[in-house]
């Protein structure tokens, strides 16, 4: 019975420890600020940060700019490296030709993913044979493949962000959201499904459950009276709805599984738990000064929920804020992101194998006298294990 009580004390002692780091304090700092000097001649590194980064097995972090690069102020946009330290390099440049067009893309920001044999893949907002945009392959080291150039009509328009299958293909949404598409690693493009405007609304995002199910949100109805959705998608094509919120509530496209089983993800200013037959709870309400725009919501290895939203923390400023919640819905802690020094305005992150967050910040940033900052890397240490 002594060890039984011993062994549970032991156990209560680490709880304990655990929830204390949890709580504390999360502290926000830039890695990396790219920036454009005086006269906007040179922009080195590539400029508007959009997507969150991905970090590769060597621990480096890889992400892309819409424009410019390379000191051509024309170029457009860049794929980018850096190391959690702050070196950063330049892997790729979209670059013009002679004519001043882009055959191999331009605007690298609808989708950066990582394949199954990892190596980055990518879909351009423009450039390429029509300038619809095209799929690029880039190995780490910096070698380019273009896989396809869109077209309108039957090859359509790519939205937003592409996800790897576990087929080891692509999926995502085409722009207005009236299908789900796959693209293989080649480049080979089809739909999986079309979704009815009448029936099943629009798309607009999508994530694999853990059931090898794809579950996606979107909204459904008129201009005046939408409401979000989140849809069940087999990847034999048959469609239904898990949930419909209310008017004009409008789901984010953050929806996540967390390690219960359980779907997350914000629809207006709220947090909600949705599980996979459809029940749905909102567990936090979002505070004046978490924000309003949640732009992440992800599991972190404490196991609580990391909220990023755009625009929350002190008025008037609202640089934007990250916070941690439970499962449960109890606020755990959080911190604000300050323009001149972390950047801010974020659209994204991740937690890196070192247990840190790393993201991007769209706008501000430190930089050198004479220059203009364009938008950060920042990390949010909060004292999270790997």
């Amino acid at each position: 019975m002594r060890s039984v009580l011993a062994f549970l004390a032991c156990v209560l002692l680490t709880m304990g420890c655990a929830a204390d780091a949890a709580a504390a304090t999360p502290t926000i700092s830039q890695v990396f600020a790219f920036y454009c000097n005086s006269s906007f001649s040179s922009c080195p590194y590539g400029i508007e940060p959009t997507m969150a980064p991905i970090q590769l097995s060597n621990g480096n972090l890889y992400g892309v700019t819409w424009w410019a690069g390379t000191d051509n102020p024309n170029a457009g946009g860049t794929v980018w490296s850096l190391t959690t330290a702050g070196a950063v390099s330049v892997v790729h440049t979209f670059q013009p030709n002679k004519e001043g067009k882009f055959p191999a893309g331009k605007n690298p920001v609808i989708g950066f993913a990582q394949g199954a044999d990892h190596n980055l893949y990518g879909i351009t907002e423009s450039g390429g044979a029509t300038n619809e945009g095209v799929m690029y392959k880039l190995l780490p080291a910096g070698k380019f493949q273009m896989l396809r150039s869109f077209c309108t009509g039957a090859c359509t328009d790519i939205q937003g962000p592409i996800i790897l299958g576990a087929d080891g293909n692509f999926y995502g949404v085409v722009e207005g959201g009236g299908a789900i598409f796959k693209l293989t690693p080649q480049g080979a493009y089809s739909l999986v499904y079309a979704l009815n405007p009448t029936t099943d609304g629009r798309a607009s995002s999508i994530m694999q459950g853990k059931d090898g199910n794809f579950y996606g949100t979107g909204v459904i109805g008129s201009a005046c009276e939408q409401r979000g959705t989140v849809f069940k998608l087999t990847p034999a094509g048959a469609f239904s709805f898990l949930a419909t919120f209310g008017q004009l509530d409008l789901v984010r496209d953050t929806l996540i599984q967390a390690s219960d089983g359980n779907f997350y993800g914000a629809v207006a200013s709220s947090i909600f738990r949705l599980t996979p037959s459809g029940t749905e709870t909102i567990i936090y309400n979002l505070q004046d000064e978490d924000g309003y725009s949640v732009v992440e919501v992800m599991q972190a290895s404490d196991g609580n929920l990391w909220v990023l939203t755009s625009d929350g923390g002190p008025q008037p400023a609202r640089p934007g804020e990250v916070f941690a919640i439970t499962l449960a819905g109890s606020r755990v802690t959080g911190a604000a992101f300050t323009c001149a020094t972390t950047g801010c305005s974020p659209t994204g992150m991740i937690q890196g194998s070192d247990g840190n967050f790393y993201g991007i910040a769209g706008q501000g940033g430190a930089v050198a006298s004479g220059n203009y900052a364009e938008g950060t890397v920042f990390k949010i240490d909060a004292g999270l294990a790997p």
